[in-house]
């Protein structure tokens, strides 16, 4: 248990030199990350649906956090946030973390950015992360099931679409 906790705890060095690039930063999750990320050092790429959420993200950081719009559920906008990017790195690697939000859920996002930043800051990045109780009561032993069990579950008690894609 101490060597576990002693390499929980350990971190990457050199966050300055580190480039993230993280989707839906207008707000939620992505918004609260690149924040995050960006006070502890790193250069962040912050992909932004709207000029407004960019605008609004810019003025609360630091000189190491860039702004693109980004719509990704668009392959000409995901196409041009590539190629910015590809400027903008250089010949560095770069994780890209990309933010869902389930339907039920625990509120407190910085249960979930606090996993991320775990995952992006760790020598040794744990292989499942559980953020909050709904994660650790519901979802996870859920993923364990099934997943016949598990769509008749989720179909009886979350909201039908109003229309199916």
């Amino acid at each position: 248990m101490l060597v576990w906790l002693y390499l929980d705890s350990l971190e990457i060095e050199n966050f300055n030199d580190k480039y993230v690039f993280v989707t839906g930063c207008d707000s939620g999750f992505g918004n609260l990350l690149c924040k995050r990320l960006d006070r502890k050092g790193f250069r962040v790429l912050a992909g932004c649906l709207t000029e407004k959420g960019a605008d609004d993200l810019k003025r609360v950081a630091g000189p190491y956090l860039k702004t693109v719009l980004l719509d990704v559920t668009s392959q000409d906008s995901i196409q041009k946030a590539m190629e910015w990017t590809k400027k903008e790195v250089g010949e560095r690697d770069i994780k890209v973390q990309r933010l869902i939000m389930n339907a039920v859920c625990d509120s407190d996002l910085a249960k979930v950015t606090n996993c991320m930043e775990h995952a992006l800051t760790s020598a040794y990045p744990r292989t499942r992360y559980s953020a909050g109780w709904d994660a650790k009561l519901i979802w996870i032993p859920l993923s364990y099931m099934p997943s016949w069990v598990v769509d008749v579950g989720l179909k009886l008690v979350l909201p039908r679409p109003l229309k199916s894609v």
